[in-house]
């Protein structure tokens, strides 16, 4: 007996995707399907405040699996990996075993830190071809970008189209922090939104109104190049307003809620210890936001994990 993932037929694809990079899937177990549900088998217990965990009999797998030449974790967007080893000799025993065991990967990267204004990764080639432009494409929506000019997180899939599911009809939205529109491309490729698109960074906007072009969308998208805290100052109320900005969200909180409508919903990621969580959830309720949710992201550290926070705003504006 092993512990499996009840998840909707339509979620499977991007919640195995999800546990694969987590290395959470046991790939020495078949994954199992009836008419409504898939049954995904874990590799490690864990907690999901999302889909039901079950226990039920197990079905080796019939998949050969290639060897791990070499371990460690990385990032896939597009046909480009990235890794965050800091040991020379590990990073590039893993980058020539994704060269060997993964066709569809044309460069490995290593990423040595996040730097400057528009906190863009430094990165260093560590084995394949000199490129940083990549198609990428999650939950149907197709991306274009350069992960050397934008920052992108392919971590946050799940997270996305777990938003973009709770959109109503004629909602409007604003994405703060918004990068290349991943949040906002999601939300309108299912939903006939008004979604605002905020971010600081040119190339982030540029690439945003490319992928625009490359999808099929029920939503409109309004791209806007500045600093959000000045740029949301111009925008009327919101009915939801998502802040992905997980290392600075709490500066722009209460400037957020004085643009949420009454019962509006703010989606919040912030990283955070136990303590700190906490904390924040007892702040927003001194906000007058009621959280409707808590969920666990991804982890960042040993003591250090993403948090986020589904709240709604039911204290009238004075």
């Amino acid at each position: 007996m092993k512990e499996h993932l009840k998840v909707s037929k339509k979620d499977a694809q991007v919640v195995i995707q999800d546990l694969r990079k987590r290395s959470l899937v046991d790939d020495q177990s078949q994954v199992q399907r009836d008419m409504d549900y898939v049954y995904i088998p874990l590799k490690e217990s864990f907690k999901s405040d999302s889909y039901e965990i079950i226990v039920m009999e197990s079905i080796p797998s019939k998949t050969k699996h290639f060897p791990k030449l070499a371990g460690g974790a990385f990032d896939l967007i597009g046909d480009i990996a990235i890794t965050k080893i800091r040991e020379p000799e590990r990073a590039i025993s893993l980058a020539n075993s994704l060269m060997e065991t993964h066709p569809n990967i044309r460069s490995v990267y290593l990423d040595r830190g996040i730097t400057g204004e528009f906190r863009l990764r430094d990165l260093g080639l560590l084995s394949g071809e000199a490129k940083t432009e990549t198609m990428y494409r999650e939950n149907g929506v197709q991306f274009k970008l350069d992960v050397s000019r934008v920052y992108f997180s392919p971590r946050l899939a799940t997270e996305r189209m777990l938003v973009s599911k709770e959109i109503r009809e004629g909602e409007k939205i604003i994405d703060m922090f918004a990068g290349i529109g991943a949040f906002s491309l999601n939300i309108a490729r299912v939903q006939k939104a008004d979604i605002t698109a905020i971010d600081s960074n040119p190339e982030a906007i540029r690439y945003m109104k490319e992928s625009m072009a490359l999808n099929r969308l029920l939503g409109i998208i309004h791209p806007v190049c500045g600093d959000a805290s000045q740029k949301i100052s111009e925008l009327d109320d919101a009915d939801r307003i998502i802040m992905n900005l997980p290392h600075e969200s709490r500066k722009y909180l209460e400037l957020a809620i004085g643009k949420l409508k009454d019962n509006g919903i703010i989606h919040y990621y912030e990283i955070l210890d136990m303590e700190g969580i906490e904390e924040r959830m007892e702040e927003f309720r001194d906000f007058g936001l009621t959280v409707l949710k808590k969920r666990e992201v991804h982890g960042y550290s040993s003591t250090l994990t993403m948090y986020s926070l589904t709240a709604i705003n039911n204290k009238s504006k004075l």
